[in-house]
């Protein structure tokens, strides 16, 4: 069995890594790099809220995805605000029924979390932006959801444990990957219709 936070660790420091060592030197990099360091300094670190115990990096992905979302969500409110809850609950449903039926988890639970999320999310949104954005921000609500009817049956009072950050760590790492992918296969078709047509003419 996984350790709690072993995912997440692991995969944010990759992340800093390639961001601060492979990316050009940007204002986006700076502050992507500085966001994860905050992340991974504040993920042991809870902080009194009401009943709750909430994460230094829940806060702080909180506030990023409130500050993105300010940025991206121009058009289609109602549609975006719809698809952002189904994120949120399918994350709530499936943490209800990992306690009250654990048969159906079949292998690894954060890894079936982080696939069903991420396949939502690329079904539900269309660009890159709004896939990294609204996926946070489906996330973020999700666990703020299951905290409160967590707490208000089993007295759980923790909002961004290690387990939500691993979800959250493998969903946008997995996104990320994805993006790459699609990046890359664009390049190589623009690239081989070039070579192509330069054959042709």
């Amino acid at each position: 069995m996984a350790v709690e936070g072993l995912y997440f660790y692991f995969l944010s420091w990759v992340g800093w890594i390639i961001v601060t060592f492979f990316f050009s030197k940007s204002k986006q990099r700076f502050f992507v790099s500085v966001l994860l360091l905050l992340i991974i300094i504040g993920s042991n670190t809870f902080i009194p809220i009401m009943e709750f115990q909430v994460s230094f990096s829940f806060i702080v992905l909180a506030l990023t995805a409130i500050i993105l979302l300010v940025i991206v969500l121009k058009k289609h409110l109602l549609l975006h605000y719809f698809s952002i809850c189904t994120v949120a609950l399918a994350y709530v449903c499936f943490k209800l029924f990992e306690i009250y039926d654990p048969v159906w988890i079949i292998f690894d639970r954060t890894w079936m979390l982080s696939i069903i999320l991420l396949y939502l999310g690329l079904m539900l949104f269309k660009t890159k932006n709004e896939r990294f954005v609204f996926l946070l921000t489906g996330l973020l609500m999700g666990e703020l959801l299951s905290s409160f009817v967590l707490h208000s049956v089993f007295r759980y009072s923790i909002v961004g444990s290690f387990e939500f950050l691993d979800v959250y760590a493998l969903t946008l790492s997995g996104l990320s990957v994805w993006v790459f992918f699609e990046t890359v296969t664009v390049y190589l078709d623009g690239f081989i219709q070039k070579r192509v047509k330069e054959k042709q003419g």
